[in-house]
């Protein structure tokens, strides 16, 4: 009887094994992406606005929080955190217009006043009124731009490692854009991501391979509109960025509640920003996370996470 356990178990493995190397990397991928939406409580959504296709990811309960995600990033960079936050917030996690399976038009506009414009219509075609809005890197320069602009309509800005800091000092990143070396951010290769991946996180999180083999074969599918993307949000200028909203002039006298969180140790966008805003915003509190890089928010979510529950509790 043991034997014949044993021999099944492993007819079994040896099954499981074989359907994982005959099955395409993308099949595979979908099904890990839904499995971690679903454990986070989100399900997929789209939505028609104007010409615009958006598909986005939504689940819990509670005030409205969306999530804007980074650079070449899309809706499922907030699947991890996302696990804590559904029982406290209407979680909307949207693919930003050119990312994600948004509409991604080579012959449109991605600077930031065309995207805080896309926002726009995008929470009045969800009905929302008044939420909390959170941003990662581009997306943090996203929402703070949109936040200086309805600050009516934004309850709490979560500003996590958020782009657009000009009067910051030099990151790693663009300490190297202006030496004539390709942003990081930008990888045209499979090579060139897996260096982007070691590059955002001190302490990696585990993602199967075969997530970062699809998400490096996007990378390379679309690196004709992110390098659009990249030039017209960051408007470099001999290897420096030229934001043409700086997040340090716009939300000057800011008065509405900000949450500020950086990891210690970013590499693409230097910490320094964190202390720049708090100088200039009066309602502003800043969170380092110690040891920690780019994507606090997939590197220690749960920490991040209780972060912002305990901001967002404050009066």
């Amino acid at each position: 009887m043991k034997k014949t356990l044993i021999v099944s178990f492993s007819a079994l493995i040896f099954l499981l094994t074989f359907i994982y190397v005959i099955t395409p990397s993308s099949t595979l991928f979908r099904y890990m992406i839904s499995s971690e939406r679903s454990v986070a409580g989100l399900e997929l959504e789209r939505i028609k606005v104007d010409e615009l296709e958006i598909e986005y990811l939504r689940g819990g309960s509670g005030p409205p929080l969306v999530l804007l995600h980074g650079f070449g990033a899309d809706k499922d960079n907030w699947n991890r955190i996302s696990g804590y936050l559904v029982e406290h917030f209407d979680v909307i996690a949207i693919d930003l217009p050119g990312f994600g399976n948004s509409t991604r038009d080579i012959e449109l506009d991605y600077d930031v006043f065309s995207q805080v414009a896309r926002l726009k219509q995008i929470t009045d075609a969800l009905n929302l009124v008044e939420f909390n809005l959170a941003g990662s890197s581009m997306g943090g320069y996203i929402a703070g731009n949109f936040a200086a602009q309805y600050p009516r309509k934004v309850k709490k800005l979560w500003l996590i490692s958020p782009f657009g800091v000009a009067s910051s000092e030099t990151s790693e990143m663009f300490t190297a854009t202006q030496k004539g070396l390709n942003p990081v951010v930008l990888p045209r290769t499979e090579t060139e991501f897996l260096e982007l991946f070691d590059f955002l996180f001190v302490n990696p999180p585990f993602i199967p391979s075969v997530v970062i083999q699809h998400l490096a074969l996007k990378s390379e599918e679309r690196v004709k509109i992110n390098t659009k993307i990249f030039d017209q949000i960051h408007r470099m200028n001999q290897g420096k960025p030229q934001p043409d909203s700086p997040l340090d002039r716009v939300l000057k006298n800011y008065n509405g509640s900000v949450l500020i969180s950086w990891g210690e140790k970013d590499r693409v966008l230097h910490v320094s920003g964190a202390a720049v805003l708090k100088q200039i915003i009066p309602n502003a509190k800043i969170e380092i996370i110690q040891n920690v890089g780019h994507l606090p928010m997939v590197e220690t979510p749960l920490a991040i996470a209780e972060s912002f529950l305990s901001f967002a509790a404050a009066p």
